[in-house]
């Protein structure tokens, strides 16, 4: 109890001093903007610094608890104190967004509060068994973890040998480490992204607004969050899509509202570039939609501005970029490993680099469509996929061909580019040639495009009459209604759970609307919050207990691992090597009940930053005692796109024919032999058996 005292203090230090600190740079840097766009640009300038303490201090190694809440506290006041002394408040602005009517208002709530609903149910399964999503077990968790354990995140974390993953930025595992330094453990976690799901909601919101469409936008945007292949993937898990899609929607809505409240200012631009790099160093694959914003964002200025838009955009959006890259460039000499462009050096190729086709390289093939392609979007994107896609695709084209105002023209564009560049990303048909089983997985990198492209439909010009807003509505809701009615987005076991979170959001965002409209007295706010920070005290401290209880423990069906991590559950402050891909793929819960034990995959490190398994005996007896570690856990190696036959696994036979290891585990399950073995010496590399 004493430990989640601090921790929630310290969660509340850090929250309150960053929203200090976010709206006194937006009242200087935006004194025009009210309401939903000046509350979405906090949340994006107090992400931004929030994100950069965290940088900055990881890379020093102080991504500590004290370090943390000494600097968000500093920062908070300084920019307190510049804001008072140099903001002048300027009246409102001439133009402002057209308001939308009450009943509009009213869908857009309960839109919101049902897509809550649907993707409270993962998130409570996960409280009650713990993370299981592949991605979060195989390198978003332990990054998380090891950043909080090390307080340094610059390093390279490599977690298995198939893949380039410990390449990726990693901006949306540093906010994930943050909650685990916070609170001592992963109890945040599984309920980031649903934050996220609602930063994602009000930025579509914003993107509407400037013309009274608000509701049609964030309904738009809902149908693609809601979607089986969205809800599977990203709710109660780590994964980090849905960050990035916010930081897209973000740095659109910004742009979209510039025209209206701050016509000629430069200050806009720079919110939205910062958002715009920080959707790129979350996830590469928003790489292309945010170029087709910066492009399209430059050529909307006005003639004669398009230099000070482009001086204003490109030094933003690369501060808020490029921290992943600048560590890439600087670890291996090339910032994107993944090509070496016949000049930058490039690791060994793995796995990846043989299996990550795109979509494009099978356009003409019928058999693939038939076969992969259409099942695949029926599952990830529901029954009415096929006009869900229509809506996608339409949308946006008459934004681009109509009579449209220019930045809805311009996002248009972006929407129309951002689902081009989908079909040719790499991953999103992987698998070995001629079998693309990975693209039902992978088509969540489509969710960026198909979200802009869905937000900004209403926004075409022949939509844009009273009928025309009604039908747009009415049609978007509808899509989103039978996409909601598949039975298998609603684990009967957490429906009425989900529910009454769902009920919960739509009253906070209820409340939210009618104390924007009417706000009370400072009195009355001070005692309300308050009474809210109370409330959710107690409640996150039995749901911590709770998710503590059944986190990782043994439960038949959930994976033939679970016998493994319930043994980790007891082992802490402990150093595990790990080996075989199988294994790898699923290590996050070796890290113990309290994230305390340092988990490493074992594995020979090579120029260029490769990362290739050790071939004798005698290397793996030496990089197991160079490790130090405490348990050496082997796994098979086993090709993902392949799971029923498994590889040559020789560490466990090297291992347990040392007299300093002794087996302590043991399990056999769909024929993957797992092993554990507590290492009480060194392995002595010159008695290895021939």
């Amino acid at each position: 109890m004493g430990r989640y005292a601090v921790g929630f203090a310290a969660l509340v230090v850090v929250c309150v001093s960053m929203a200090v600190a976010a709206a006194s740079l937006r009242a200087r840097l935006l004194p025009d903007w009210r309401g939903a766009p000046a509350r979405l640009a906090e949340f994006v300038l107090g992400l931004a610094l929030l994100i950069a303490i965290l940088e900055a201090l990881g890379a020093i190694g102080l991504f500590r608890l004290a370090p943390i809440l000494a600097v968000c506290l500093a920062a908070a006041v300084a920019l307190r104190v510049w804001s008072a002394r140099t903001a002048g408040r300027r009246d409102g602005a001439a133009n402002g967004p057209r308001p939308a009517t009450a009943a509009a208002v009213a869908v857009a709530l309960i839109v919101a509060g049902v897509v809550i609903a649907e993707w409270a149910v993962p998130t409570l399964a996960s409280y009650d068994i713990g993370i299981r999503s592949l991605d979060s077990l195989w390198y978003h968790l332990p990054w998380a973890a090891s950043f909080a354990q090390t307080g340094r995140v610059t390093s390279l974390r490599f977690t298995d040998v198939e893949y380039l993953t410990a390449f990726y930025p990693a901006t949306a595992e540093l906010l994930h480490g943050l909650g685990i330094v916070l609170l001592g453990r992963d109890t945040l976690s599984p309920a980031i992204n649903l934050g996220w799901l609602s930063l994602s909601l009000l930025a579509a919101w914003c993107i509407g607004s400037p013309r009274g469409l608000g509701p049609a936008t964030l309904t738009g945007a809902a149908l693609a969050l809601a979607t089986p292949m969205m809800r599977i993937s990203q709710a109660g898990t780590a994964a980090n899509d849905t960050s990035g899609v916010f930081f897209l929607l973000a740095a659109v809505a910004v742009v979209a509202n510039a025209d209206v409240l701050d016509q000629g200012s430069t200050a806009p631009l720079a919110v939205a570039a910062i958002a715009a790099g920080l959707a790129v160093s979350v996830k590469l694959s928003l790489l292309a939609p945010v170029l087709a914003l910066t492009v399209g964002t430059i050529i909307l200025a006005r003639r004669g501005r398009r230099g000070r838009a482009a001086a204003t955009w490109i030094p933003a959006f690369a501060l808020a970029a490029g921290y992943w890259y600048l560590r890439n460039l600087l670890a291996v000499g090339n910032p994107l490993p993944w090509a070496g462009l016949g000049v930058l050096p490039t690791p060994a190729a793995p796995l990846q680099q043989h299996t990550g086709f795109a979509i494009v390289h099978y356009a003409t093939d019928t058999h693939i469509w038939t076969r992969f392609f259409a099942p695949g979007l029926a599952s990830g994107l529901g029954p009415w996929w096929v006009a869900a896609l229509a809506a996608a695709v339409l949308g946006p084209l008459l934004c681009v061909v109509g009579r449209s105002q220019r930045t809805a023209q311009m996002l248009g564009f972006v929407a129309l580019a951002s689902l081009a560049a989908y079909l040719v990303t790499p991953e999103t048909a992987a698998g070995p040639a001629g079998d693309p089983a990975g693209f039902a997985f992978n088509l969540r990198y489509a969710a960026p495009g198909l979200t802009l492209a869905l937000a900004v439909t209403p926004l075409a010009p022949r939509l844009d009459g009273a009928l025309a807003r009604l039908v747009t509505l009415a049609v978007l809701a509808l899509l989103l209604t039978a996409t909601l009615a598949e039975d298998r987005l609603w684990n009967p076991g957490y429906v009425a759970a989900g529910i009454v979170v769902g009920v919960a959001a739509l009253a906070l965002l209820g409340a939210g609307v009618a104390l924007a409209r009417r706000p009370p007295s400072r009195v009355a706010m001070v005692g309300g919050a308050v009474a809210v920070l109370a409330a959710v005290a107690v409640t996150g401290y039995a749901g911590e207990r709770h998710y503590l209880r059944g986190r990782y423990t043994f439960q038949p069906g959930v994976s033939s691992l679970s016998t493994l991590w319930a043994w980790a559950r007891s082992v802490h402050h402990a150093r595990i090597g790990l080996v075989g891909t199988f294994g790898g793929f699923f290590s996050y819960p070796l890290f113990g009940l309290d994230d305390s034990n340092r988990v490493q995959y074992i594995a020979d490190h090579g120029p260029d930053g490769s990362f290739t398994p050790i071939r004798t005996c005698r290397a793996w007896r030496t990089a197991v005692n160079a490790g130090h570690y405490r348990f050496v856990v082997t796994t098979p190696a086993r090709n993902p796109w392949n799971p029923h036959v498994l590889g040559y696994s020789p560490e466990g036979a090297w291992t347990s024919s040392s007299p300093a290891a002794r087996l302590v585990f043991r399990h056999v399950a769909d024929r993957q032999p797992i092993s554990v073995f507590a290492i009480a010496g060194l392995l002595d590399p010159v008695t290895c058996p021939s």
